[in-house]
């Protein structure tokens, strides 16, 4: 009987619970299975980000047209067992009445609860069947060790011990060690008649009456976005559209938040995602350009010894993103100057040149600019186009960058320029800046602070100064963090990978990146030798050996099959 373990079961979890019933379904000794499932949380297959509970207003940064890419299950018969098959997202949204009618050209962006549900009856789907013919335990506990026996792993829970053979973690977004400023807030809190939110999707901190506080937002990312949501038109107000004219205007309720004060190192905001396909499909690039982008890197990575800086990547990308620019803007800049700035840019993107929008704009003109250029009213500057492009070749990154085998330190690099592209490949819907417009016309989004203030800690909360416009200042008594904490395996505060590390069985695939895996999963130990201990990491976890693992669409990646095979060829 081959016995595994899934700890952790969102998304990543149920894919690779289905990967691994589908290959082994097709094994002579398929019957000798059984499956674990270590799961605290209330819903199967949601995880923290798509919680079926969470409000409304948190909305999926995918449109409905990108997760049609999100396929269904195909029907698995395992041994005498059917397990039905599970339609894709589209296919579900269609049977379930949660289709957005639109004119075909625009997109929709569901809450993020809608994808929760739909992650949950998948999971309910297969988890049912395997748990009546005795294929599946499910144990709603927290593991909180893993002890490694030569060909056996114990799965330590306060309740319980279970022997297993393999054992999988798809634990996700997992906690980091405090910093000496997050001691020094949750200190300030508890000492005081403050507010600290910590982790705002894990604490109810919207009060029935918030007309007199004043709201601080460390970081001003997607999170803070889903954050200002809540404090307004969740409860408080609503947004619409202007008279003659595309923008909004936010009608607040009694209750409504006094102020929020968001702030963050370089305060620049988000990036909205082009407003409809017929605009966004400027910025993609050709099957013929994608190829051959594709095949110069497949080339460098044959021999990723020879792979010294991110040249091999910036070379090839740069030369698209010329390419698109000269056909959709109205520059007269040569074909060299832009591949030039282009190259520049995604080198130190403090770059400043007229082919790029000046990020020391006031930071609505700013948002407004942006706003132009996804809606295709105005012409987009070389850093939006960049970044537009960007998010259309990333799946392909995110596949060639999957054990690469290039050096750590280089990986470290793809790792910080995806990362640093975010701000406009992973940006928001165009609805979510037009809000932030309005909630600062309304004067309840103040973004006099917004970079890089001043946060001090006194009796009343926290104050907030802008030292280089005229010394102001502003008292918040209730502080939400926004900024989610980066994979990195030496800061994990985790009691597993606590247990891990102490018997010498995990390493990082770098300093400051997150867990060293083979393609197959399993752990590198810090040795780096060829023995296989079957322990794996999946997803966010193992940042750096693989590279894409935030999106919804990631959560179904190759990686989940490649575990799965890894498993069977091991163990059948």
């Amino acid at each position: 009987m081959i016995q595994i373990a899934i700890i952790g079961f969102g998304p990543r979890g149920l894919a690779c619970l289905e990967n691994i019933i589908l290959e082994v379904s097709n094994q002579s000794k398929s019957n000798e299975l059984q499956l674990y499932v270590f799961e605290p949380s209330k819903n199967l297959g949601t995880g923290k980000a798509w919680n079926i509970d969470q409000p409304k207003t948190n909305y999926i940064n995918i449109s409905d047209h990108a997760l049609q890419n999100l396929k269904g299950r195909e029907t698995i018969h395992f041994n005498d067992v059917e397990i039905p098959s599970f339609p894709s997202y589209t296919q579900w949204c269609l049977e379930n009445n949660k289709v957005e009618k639109t004119d075909g050209n625009k997109d929709f962006y569901p809450p993020r609860s809608q994808m929760g549900n739909y992650l949950n009856e998948r999971s309910n789907s297969i988890c049912a069947i395997l748990i009546k013919n005795d294929i599946l335990t499910v144990y709603r506990e927290k593991v909180i060790s893993i002890i490694n026996k030569n060909d056996f792993q114990i799965i330590n829970t306060i309740e319980r011990a279970v022997k297993v053979q393999e054992c999988l973690l798809t634990l996700g977004h997992t906690s980091t060690r405090d910093s000496e400023e997050t001691k020094l807030f949750k200190e300030h809190s508890t000492n005081n008649d403050v507010q600290y939110i910590h982790n705002p999707y894990e604490t109810t901190f919207v009060q029935d009456d918030m007309s007199n506080t004043v709201v601080a937002i460390k970081g001003f990312g997607l999170s803070m976005l889903d954050i200002t949501r809540q404090l307004t038109n969740y409860k408080f107000g609503n947004f619409k559209e202007k008279e003659n004219s595309n923008y909004l205007e936010f009608c607040a309720e009694k209750g409504c938040v006094s102020k929020i004060v968001p702030y963050s190192f370089d305060g620049l905001p988000c990036v909205p995602k082009p407003y409809g396909r017929i605009v966004d499909d400027l910025f993609k690039p050709s099957i013929q350009q994608l190829n051959t982008f594709e095949l110069f890197l497949r080339n460098a990575l044959s021999q990723p010894e020879n792979c010294e800086n991110l040249d091999f990547i910036i070379t090839p990308f740069s030369e698209i993103v010329t390419e698109l620019f000269i056909k959709i803007s109205d520059t007269n800049c040569s074909e060299d100057e832009i591949n030039y700035v282009a190259k520049k840019w995604l080198g130190d993107m403090k770059t400043t040149h007229r082919l790029v929008l000046d990020t020391k704009l006031p930071t609505v003109d700013y948002m407004r600019k942006t706003v132009e250029m996804a809606r295709g009213t105005i012409k987009p500057s070389l850093d939006f186009t960049i970044g537009q492009v960007w998010r259309h070749v990333q799946p392909t990154l995110y596949r060639l960058f999957a054990f690469s085998g290039i050096r750590g330190e280089l990986m470290k690099d793809v790792v910080d320029l995806d990362q640093s592209t975010k701000r406009y490949s992973y940006g928001p819907p165009l609805e979510s800046i037009l809000q932030l417009i309005a909630l600062s016309e309304a004067s309840i989004l103040d973004l006099n602070y917004v970079s890089d203030p001043k946060v001090t800690t006194v009796s009343n909360g926290w104050k907030i100064e802008n030292e280089f416009e005229n010394n102001k200042e502003v008292i918040a008594g209730m502080m939400c963090n926004s900024v989610m904490d980066s994979p990195i395996l030496k800061e994990f505060d985790s009691p597993i990978f606590d247990s891990l590390k102490k018997q010498n069985l995990i390493t990082s695939v770098v300093n400051d990146l997150g867990v060293a895996t083979r393609p197959d999963a399993t752990m590198i130990s810090p040795q780096d030798n060829d023995e296989v201990v079957s322990i794996s990491v999946v997803g966010r976890n193992a940042k750096g050996s693989v590279l894409g693992t935030d999106a919804i669409l990631e959560c179904f990646s190759p990686e989940t099959q490649d575990w799965a095979k890894g498993i069977v060829s091991r163990r059948f």
